[in-house]
């Protein structure tokens, strides 16, 4: 948040206007030159953690000096009035012009209307003698005549904005009608040719209508959210608003207006995984009292629908009833459930771990999770952890088992389909021994697992062999009694 300094003037408060959010300095009293020729505005920045602390520099703004002062004259009589006998060169008065600006603008020249019998003599800088310059004897004699001309206005100047393109920021959640902005445009005709109208440039967001999201005054500019804006539905609103004046034909503009809509702490953090699922944010796992301290046995998972600050969540582990103290902790920015220390026959065999996710927002919305770990010796494990439990984050071990017998039969039938294409290959080759697919010189590579080896072309071996991929139309053999060539990864059969 910005602000000016504690110690600024009053004087500066009365002619500037320090924007809180934007930082933006406007002027909001009168500027003379004459007055003061500089200003120096110390200003101060404060963040909104806790503490707040705050940053401080002065901007010194300098006063560029206008042409807004007229030059003023003194007249100072020494002969007057003349006699009509008065000899030229006769000095009738002095004349002294100050201007208050500065620099070129407060130069002045002097002059005389034409056809007088005077003349200017300069005597010092600005500082002039009116003098005779002809015998008044016989004065010509003249008369003038003024004629008003009055030039009607054409509509050749369209309306005008400042810029061509404002950034807006607003909080989301605004009340609906709340007013974010005023345009304004400026139109050099006079009368109904200036008068000026404004309307939204309608264009589509996603699948509304821009007019679902905002409106403008036609007379004033002002621009209005019509309903709520949500940060997580449209970060950035932009679109145009036409100025145009009632001339004919009418002539008109358009602005652009760049909409941000800030976040605001509007989403509590929201569960993933099983905890997703279970009634109340409740997971369920199996752990061997066998564990090491620090070894993790569970994680909680959340996400937070708002953005930045407002996104960044933490996990605390709730006091235990009673006061207990439990064997396990949760990683303040990772949520990993881990043990602090080795598990013991006095710990309860069913521990509930109640999680606290929350985020950093102003105030800050939380979510509860609960774990419940179910303490069981070494070799009980793996007996519990192959039964269904509704709710639980582990691997079914049935379907683990089911699914490493659907591979081994795939590659028993792959194997068949294999050595039939070896055979045929075999009796191509031996009928059109030419340089064809198995013309000598051709690198092969070999890579072999506990069923069997495969034997691969050279274009290919690197990514085959390294498990990277599964194996493609370069296969061109496999035997089991293939002993040669470099292993397969755990993955690579």
């Amino acid at each position: 948040m910005y602000s000016f300094s504690s110690d600024v003037s009053s004087d500066i408060k009365s002619k500037f206007h320090m924007d809180a959010v934007s930082g933006e300095i406007t002027v909001i009293g009168i500027i003379d030159f004459e007055e003061n020729k500089a200003y120096k505005i110390p200003l101060e920045a404060r963040d909104k953690g806790f503490p707040q602390l705050p940053g401080h520099c002065t901007v010194l703004v300098e006063v560029v000096d206008a042409n807004d002062n007229a030059p003023q004259l003194t007249v100072s009589s020494l002969s007057l009035p003349v006699s009509e006998d008065s000899q030229p060169g006769r000095v009738v008065t002095l004349i002294s012009v100050f201007d208050r600006d500065s620099g070129a603008n407060g130069q002045v020249t002097c002059s005389l209307t034409p056809h007088v019998p005077f003349k200017l003599v300069t005597t010092f800088k600005n500082y002039y003698s009116l003098v005779l310059d002809r015998a008044l004897g016989s004065p010509s004699l003249w008369a003038t005549a003024s004629v008003s001309v009055e030039v009607a206005d054409v509509n050749d100047n369209a309306p005008a904005f400042a810029q061509p393109e404002y950034t807006v920021f607003v909080k989301e959640n605004n009340p609906p009608g709340a007013h974010i902005f005023t345009v304004s445009a400026v139109d050099a005709d006079a009368q109904e040719n200036a008068l000026v109208s404004y309307s939204l440039v309608e264009q589509r967001i996603g699948e509304r209508l821009l007019s679902s999201y905002v409106s403008v005054h036609a007379e004033s500019g002002k621009v209005f959210a019509l309903q709520p804006l949500d940060h997580e539905e449209l970060e950035l609103l932009q679109f145009q608003v036409s100025a145009r004046d009632a001339g004919v034909p009418a002539l008109g503009s358009n602005v652009t207006l760049q909409v941000f809509v800030l976040d605001e702490n509007d989403n509590a953090p929201t569960l993933l995984g099983p905890l997703a699922n279970g009634a109340g944010g409740t997971m369920n796992e199996v752990v061997s009292r066998a564990l090491v301290p620090g070894q993790v046995v569970a994680k909680v998972r959340a996400v937070d629908e708002d953005s930045g600050y407002n996104a960044w969540l933490s996990y605390e582990l709730q006091p235990a009833a009673g006061g207990v103290r439990s064997p396990f902790r949760v990683g303040l920015y990772t949520g990993e459930i881990s043990t602090t220390r080795a598990l013991e026959e006095t710990d309860a065999s069913r521990q509930c771990l109640l999680v606290l996710v929350k985020d950093h927002g102003e105030p800050s919305l939380t979510a509860t999770a609960t774990v419940l770990l179910s303490l069981v010796d070494s070799g009980q494990t793996q007996k519990v952890s192959s039964k269904v439990s509704v709710g639980t984050s582990s691997v079914d071990q049935g379907l683990v088992d089911v699914n490493v017998y659907l591979i081994i039969a795939i590659c028993a039938v792959s194997s068949l389909l294999v050595l039939t294409l070896l055979l045929y290959t075999a009796l191509r080759c031996s009928t059109t021994p030419t340089d064809g697919a198995c013309a000598p010189g051709k690198p092969m590579l070999v890579c072999s697992s506990a069923v069997g080896s495969w034997s691969y072309s050279q274009q290919r071996r690197q990514r085959v062999c390294s498990g990277e991929g599964p194996p493609k139309t370069d296969l061109m053999a496999f035997s089991p009694s293939l002993p040669q060539g470099p292993s397969s990864t755990d993955n690579g059969g």
